[in-house]
């Protein structure tokens, strides 16, 4: 049985139709054809005909072509009561006019109204202030307050009405609860790729977690990313009681994969919330987790896993040997352990919760495998200042980190969308990268990286290499370019001499020879600069040069190839630093 919600004017108005010997909520169906010219709509024959009076008809009327039908009252200059052709003074027929409103095409139409065979009314005075008038009136309120009181009951079973603690236990079936006050909150920026059309959903609980994975947060809506916008924000919230605040711009891996979204990242720190969970919040958590509620279908078991922090992405394989009744579940690991590690019993668990009845499930950790990225960047201008340098490095850091991170179990990494996310910078006009396996063999610069099926990928910032940056335009002719030189020097000490004083004498020995310096300077030249037998013994094999220049290090040492001084470049020399 179903319920139906009925406000207090309606239930006085059947109530007094009722008493006064009225046929009430007669309902017909009214079907016709909306495309046919003419149009021909169908009369309605009222069941205790010949009638008096229609003192009320309702229905509903079309609001759109995907709109859902409204609800309205018709009044006089909408229809008509008609006679029957041999007998034109029994009125029985109910005809709507061509220039009214019509009802919807497979609506019902409900009709109050009085049939000229009725009985006398047994009470006479019906104003309103009389006593009958009153007392229904009164008893119809009440009928009214349990019909409201009704409604309330109902609605509360249903995830999309109910609120508050009824809400509460509406989810609760899912093993849910309401995030108290004090839970971790804040909002992320999603950028577009530059490539991506249309639309772009990101779903409500889709995680979010820092580099290494170790703080993890999940989006609270959902949000549709128009086709003219190039970024969104989305509020975010922790993905458990525990889950601390974090600070900017930590919160930059997208741990689902979401087509068309190139970066993310938290521009402000995030919070903690002052109030409880909003009933909308905890509906839009509730409505994901139904996908991995519905048992036993590759979206849910996929789902179900990466609710868990120590799933970084879940692939469902059927049929893997070819047999039926069969799949495998290649699991990547948020904790970076080997796949001979077993896997936590916190996925098992949820595996043999998840698996369809009379499947069998072989289930393992997929392989990691470690990935080197080589870049050449190609920047803007002419030059750039060695912090802006540093800058540029640790963003493209940052963005293929958070590309690769966000890459499934098998999947392709393709180059040209990683170069296009480096482009966003707008400092850097174009890149090359090489990506291959950590210790394997070299790769041919932008092509793409397959990974060994059931292997997931990953990439750190040490394993990231730059080599020396290019310019979009040549620097112009005689301009000097300044060369920041680091010594660290080993030296044994001759009786008598301090090491302030060892220290002056090697910092003016290399001052003079970086006054003029040789077209190659190799660590003899060096080793030959700084000699003072009769202070101090410097150590070859512990002794280093570093040359800094835009960004750039080259080390020069004992064993290392020499470093050619190119046109233009002057030389600082740094504070020394001598270890005795």
């Amino acid at each position: 049985m179903s319920f139906l919600e009925r406000s207090y004017s309606d239930v006085v108005r059947d109530v007094l139709t009722t008493l006064t010997k009225g046929v009430v909520q007669e309902t017909h169906l009214f079907n016709y054809d909306p495309q046919a010219r003419p149009l021909v709509l169908p009369d309605i024959v009222l069941q205790q005909r010949p009638v008096v009076r229609v003192s009320f008809v309702s229905g509903f009327v079309s609001a759109g072509p995907d709109a859902p039908p409204v609800a309205t009252v018709f009044s006089l200059n909408d229809y008509e009561v008609v006679a029957d052709a041999s007998d034109p003074a029994a009125m029985n027929t109910l005809r709507f006019l061509p220039f009214g409103r019509k009802p919807a095409p497979g609506t019902s139409v409900t009709v109050n109204y009085y049939p000229r065979t009725a009985e006398p009314a047994p009470v006479t005075d019906l104003n309103v202030g009389s006593v009958v008038r009153t007392v229904l009136e009164a008893v119809s309120r009440e009928i009214a307050m349990l019909y409201a009181q009704l409604n309330l009951v109902y609605d509360s079973a249903f995830l999309e009405t109910a609120t508050g603690a009824s809400l509460d236990r509406v989810v609760a079936l899912l093993g849910l609860q309401r995030y108290a006050a004090g839970h971790a909150v804040g909002t992320v920026t999603l950028t577009r790729s530059p490539r991506a059309i249309g639309n772009i959903t990101i779903p409500a609980g889709t995680p979010i977690t820092d580099t290494k994975d170790t703080l993890r947060y999940e989006t609270a809506e959902s949000h549709d990313m128009l086709a003219g916008e190039s970024a969104a924000q989305i509020r975010v919230r922790g993905s458990s009681a525990s889950t601390a605040p974090v600070d900017a711009n930590v919160l930059t891996v997208l741990q689902r994969v979401v087509a068309g979204i190139a970066s993310v990242t938290n521009e402000r720190p995030t919070t903690r919330s002052s109030s409880a969970e909003s009933d909308d919040d905890l509906r839009a958590r509730a409505r994901a987790a139904l996908s991995a509620a519905n048992k036993g279908t590759v979206e849910a078991i996929t789902y179900g896993l990466l609710e868990l922090p120590q799933v970084r992405d879940a692939k469902v394989v059927e049929m893997p040997f070819g047999v039926p009744g069969e799949i495998k579940i290649l699991i990547s690991r948020a904790d970076g352990l080997d796949a001979s590690a077993p896997l936590p019993q916190e996925v098992l668990d949820r595996i043999e919760e998840l698996r369809p009845a009379g499947v069998r499930v072989v289930s393992e950790a997929s392989k990691p495998v470690e990935l080197s990225a080589s870049v050449h960047l190609t920047l803007a201008g002419s030059s750039l200042p060695p912090a802006d340098l540093d800058s540029v490095h640790s963003g493209v850091q940052r963005s293929l980190i958070a590309a690769i991170q966000s890459k499934t179990v098998g999947e392709r990494i393709r180059v040209k969308p990683l170069v296009a996310g480096l482009l966003a910078d707008q400092r850097i006009v174009d890149a090359e990268i090489t990506l291959s396996e950590l210790n394997g063999p070299a790769a041919q610069p932008n092509a793409d990286f397959d990974p060994p099926e059931g292997s997931a990928t990953t990439l750190s910032a040490d394993n990231i290499a730059f080599t020396a940056d290019s310019f979009e335009k040549a620097a112009p002719a005689g301009a000097a370019v300044t060369v920041q030189v680091t010594a660290t020097i080993a030296a044994t000490l001759i009786a008598g001499v301090s090491l302030d004083t060892a220290r002056q004498s090697m910092q003016s020995k290399l001052a003079q020879f970086f006054a003029s310096p040789p077209a190659a300077i190799d660590a003899q030249a060096v080793l030959n600069a700084l000699r003072d037998d009769t202070k101090y013994a410097v150590d070859p094999l512990r002794t280093k040069l570093t040359f800094a220049s835009g960004g750039q290090f080259v080390d020069v040492a004992q064993g290392t190839a020499a470093y050619t001084v190119a046109a233009g470049q002057v030389f600082t020399v740094m504070p020394v630093e001598v270890n005795a």
